[in-house]
């Protein structure tokens, strides 16, 4: 088995403020770079980081981001990207989410050199368009939830771990199913989540249990233990053994808040994190080789395709969780205030000019900002914190003076371009087989309807014909997909 670790860095934390970035850069971030290049240099490992904390580390501990780039350029350490101030991207729409990521983007190719390859999606919050935002600035890979494709996949699993409510922010004291450790939906990748991007899955069986293991609450032989019984018997592809908040190693992160309302210990530096991640790191080296996230994407893939329901997320609960706290209930309608007057008014003229684009992307920044997740949490009883409430409340007030300033520059409202937002709403009318090969399911499935839209309702005989010829073509597309048990219809 081949065993691949992510550690999740990411300074827009509840409860993690500018005076104490540096500490927790080095006491973590810095800690897990020095350890796998001094102490475990056989073990290779990924660092995952969004847009903002690239542009912390580098502003404030240039040293550690050097450290960084050679621990990539010596290939020891895939880099994953992540949309810049960690959004939780389907509360908001498509546009949103490419933006986010395209800003990370930049901020890699100017700290680091390149666009990485693979993307961490924050807490795993699904839309259909989700994996769109990420394929449409250049990833390739992107981590998906294993317990959120089981529930939505198995009906004898769902039975068991489905989470009924929509107001628990953590399932994870839910039953758990007794899956076959073998299921090759935890071992093997996902091929064309959307068209051009894999991925592979995060499990709660196993990717935070590390968490724990730091925080000193889980002995090693418990973590080594239960890597081993995921790690199955036929010995083939790879685990995710690590995939949460690269803070747990190096500080006690926000658990103390999560858990118990106890602000006083956020963030508390752990002197043995250095050791604590060594003997980790060589416990599991006697089981396997650590790879890269890249590594396991290319792997011999599932048969099935990945699909998961609109608003899932990790830990078995739903980012209405995230979207439903009074700050979301808060913040996010004036968001969507702002967005609109901004689509209503100024969007195609400024982002058609080459003198405002550049302000309207300010705008896009200030605006996608505004929407961090940990603004939004935790929710009640415990609060969110002051800072992060701020930031949120400031980078809002940013989007509206930007606003402002392109309305003055753009007097007379435009309509919005054709098509704008329609996503795969607007690939329902595609013609061709090649059209057809590039959408998802979900899209499939919608241009399907529309075909019989045309058939049964056409307005002649010549719509009609174009329907029916349409409803052939998808159905050589599922065939192409190897969905072979369907029966195709009869259509006269």
């Amino acid at each position: 088995m081949h065993y691949v670790a992510i550690f999740h860095a990411n300074l827009n934390y509840a409860y993690l403020t500018p005076p104490y970035y540096e500490r927790t850069i080095r006491a973590s971030y810095e800690t897990i770079l020095d350890t796998f290049r001094e102490r475990c240099p056989e073990a290779r490992f990924v660092f995952e980081a969004s847009g903002y904390t690239i542009d912390q580390i580098a502003a404030l501990t240039p040293d550690v981001l050097e450290k960084l780039k050679h621990a990539i350029a010596s290939g020891q350490c895939e880099f994953m990207g992540s949309p810049y101030s960690h959004p939780m991207l389907a509360n908001f729409p498509e546009e949103d989410g490419r933006w986010a990521n395209e800003f990370a983007m930049r901020a890699y190719e100017k700290h680091l050199g390149f666009r990485p390859e693979s993307g961490w999606n924050p807490e795993c919050s699904w839309a259909q368009y989700v994996p769109r935002t990420y394929r449409d600035v250049g990833y390739r890979y992107l981590t998906l939830d294993f317990e959120s494709f089981k529930i939505c996949n198995d009906p004898a699993y769902s039975w068991v771990e489905r989470n009924r409510t929509r107001d628990m922010g953590w399932g994870g004291n839910l039953p758990w199913f007794d899956l076959d450790p073998d299921d090759p939906h935890l071992h093997r990748p996902f091929r064309d989540v959307v068209p051009g991007l894999h991925g592979f899955c995060r499990s709660d069986r196993c990717a935070n249990r590390a968490n724990g293991y730091f925080l000193g609450r889980l002995p090693l032989d418990d973590y080594i233990a239960n890597v081993r019984r995921w790690s199955g018997t036929k010995d083939e592809g790879a685990l995710l053994i690590v995939a949460d908040d690269a803070e747990y190693c190096g500080t006690t992160g926000y658990f103390y808040v999560k858990h118990f309302t106890d602000y006083s210990k956020c963030f508390a530096v752990d002197p043995r994190a250095g050791e604590k991640l060594e003997a980790l790191v060589k416990a599991v080296l006697e089981l396997g080789p650590m790879i890269t996230f890249k590594e396991a994407c290319e792997g011999e893939p599932v048969d099935e395709p990945y699909f998961v329901e609109d608003t899932f997320a990790w830990h078995r609960t739903y980012a209405s969780v995230w979207a439903s706290t009074p700050e979301s209930l808060r913040y996010d309608p004036q968001i969507a205030l702002v967005r609109q007057d901004y689509k209503d008014n100024v969007q195609a003229a400024a982002e058609a000019d080459p003198e405002l684009a550049p302000l309207a992307e300010q705008f896009w920044l200030h605006l996608t900002n505004a929407e961090n997740s940990d603004g939004r949490w935790p929710p009640p009883p415990a609060e969110t914190c002051p800072f992060q409430r701020e930031w949120v409340e400031k980078e809002l007030a940013a989007a509206r003076d930007v606003l402002e300033r392109l309305k003055q520059r753009t007097p007379e409202p435009s309509a919005p371009p054709p098509d704008e937002e329609a996503g795969e709403e607007a690939e329902v009318g595609c013609l061709e087989a090649a059209e057809l090969e590039r959408l998802t399911w979900v899209g499939l499935q919608r241009s399907l309807y529309h075909a019989y839209k045309l058939y049964e309702g056409g307005a002649d005989d010549e719509a009609r014909e174009e329907g029916k010829r349409r409803i052939a073509l998808i159905y050589d597309e599922y065939a192409r997909r190897g969905v072979t048990r369907v029966v195709r219809p009869t259509l006269t």
